[in-house]
């Protein structure tokens, strides 16, 4: 036959009241905290890129800095997600200038260098971030390029996916 506790011990076990103590489980929170906020990158900003596009896949590392984005897609130019111009538009002439590419950057530029006057931790530093998609002609990045130079964007930065 097994033991059988005393009266007194079902006693005290129905009447004990238990509390709970909440160090620990703020010890566990503050631990889960300093851990997302530890792993959340401070570092680089993150670039969406537009569901048409599908960017070239490369090696390297470098991770990218926020500057005015240049979309390139099968149909259209877009600076900063804002159609610019048509492709078809553009490829058929034998100009190496884009007017309507050239026109926006020239804007934003002017923009940019206007705001840098009145507030001095704003400058004007040229730097465009082309977004191509991995079919489009190099002779249509090559006009996109050429026209970013000749507006006043000498740096002049890809986007691509990495390769791990």
């Amino acid at each position: 036959m097994p033991f059988l506790p005393s009266k007194k011990k079902k006693r005290r076990s129905r009447l004990a009241v238990t509390t709970l103590t909440l160090t620990s489980m703020m010890d566990m929170f503050t631990i889960i905290l300093l851990f997302l906020l530890k792993s959340y990158s401070a570092e680089g900003d993150i670039l969406t890129a537009d569901p048409k596009l599908k960017l070239p896949v490369s090696t390297s590392k470098e991770p990218s800095k926020m500057k005015l984005i240049i979309q390139i897609t099968n149909e259209e130019i877009m600076v900063d997600g804002i159609k610019v111009t048509e492709i078809a538009k553009n490829m058929d002439d034998g100009e190496f200038l884009i007017k309507p590419l050239f026109d926006t950057l020239n804007k934003n530029r002017i923009k940019t260098e206007f705001i840098s006057k009145n507030n001095p931790s704003i400058k004007f530093k040229g730097e465009v971030l082309i977004q191509g998609n991995r079919e489009i002609p190099f002779s249509l990045l090559e006009k996109v390029m050429y026209t970013s130079g000749q507006a006043g964007y000498s740096s002049i930065s890809l986007a691509v996916i990495s390769r791990e």
